[in-house]
């Protein structure tokens, strides 16, 4: 199953302001908005939600230490069905993509969800 891997919201930065500021991650919850928009997601997607402090131990153990950004959807490399994944990268067996226009493009060619309008 694909895994779409996102952080939880409200955490705190100590590298941007040592007030608690609460925040969340723009880029992930465009990923909830699709979700919402599409909840059959929820059935077909291994959704994950990781703490924003480093180092986030899952993905690393998925796709490396250099590769923990969030959001990010992973996909075993002989699961494309034939599906363009081009635009992934390629760590071990796994394919993942990091860029929430492209995760929605691969989204929308495996599960038939709408695009974002250009």
């Amino acid at each position: 199953m694909d895994k779409l891997l996102l952080l939880y919201p409200n955490f705190k930065d100590e590298k941007i302001d040592n007030l608690g500021i609460s925040y969340y991650c723009p880029h992930c919850a465009m990923m909830e908005g699709i979700i919402q928009y599409y909840p059959q997601l929820r059935d077909l997607l291994e959704i994950i939600y990781v703490d924003f402090k480093r180092p986030r131990k899952i993905i690393i153990d998925l796709i490396g230490e250099e590769n923990q950004g969030c959001p990010v959807l992973i996909i075993e490399k002989n699961a494309t069905e034939n599906i363009d994944t081009s635009y992934f990268k390629t760590y071990q067996n796994l394919l993942f993509v990091n860029s929430t226009n492209l995760i929605a493009k691969y989204l929308s060619e495996k599960h038939k969800i709408g695009l974002p309008h250009p």
